[in-house]
């Protein structure tokens, strides 16, 4: 059986290697795991927030930081990529007019660094697929 960690501290003291081995080796959806998760004698419980005042409030802030997210600039110019209207700034908690970030160097430096860890975290979540081996070597120029 292969080793399973959380990638982060996210949920508590759930176990990542039960939680794991409660969701099996098999297709799943999002549903069914609430679903499963719904049993209190389950590991996957541990993960959920079941106070719903606390959980209606989470998934607010979760909608906010996606509306801040998907906000972006477009142009009538069909050249023209959409780009983001806020970026997070280095508080990660704070989002930022992009306008206002390219503006100033060690903002604009920071969202540049950002940019690079995101790009490493992409190869890190899709070194297995050999395709993208060309787009990897020039994100390990950067």
């Amino acid at each position: 059986m292969e080793k399973v960690q959380w990638k982060t501290f996210t949920f508590g003291n759930a176990d990542a290697q039960k939680v794991y081995e409660e969701i099996g080796d098999k297709n799943t959806s999002a549903e069914e795991i609430v679903e499963k998760a719904k049993d209190p004698n389950t590991e996957l419980h541990k993960c959920f927030e079941w106070d719903d005042s606390i959980a209606a409030h989470k998934y607010r802030l979760q909608q906010a930081r996606s509306i801040m997210c998907n906000l972006v600039f477009v142009s009538d110019d069909k050249d023209y990529e959409p780009v983001r209207v806020f970026h997070i700034t280095t508080e990660k908690t704070v989002y930022k007019p992009t306008k206002l970030i390219i503006q100033k160097p060690d903002e604009y430096q920071a969202l540049l660094a950002r940019a690079k860890a995101e790009l490493q975290e992409f190869r890190k979540r899709y070194k297995i697929i050999q395709e993208l081996e060309t787009l990897f070597a020039l994100i390990d120029e950067l």
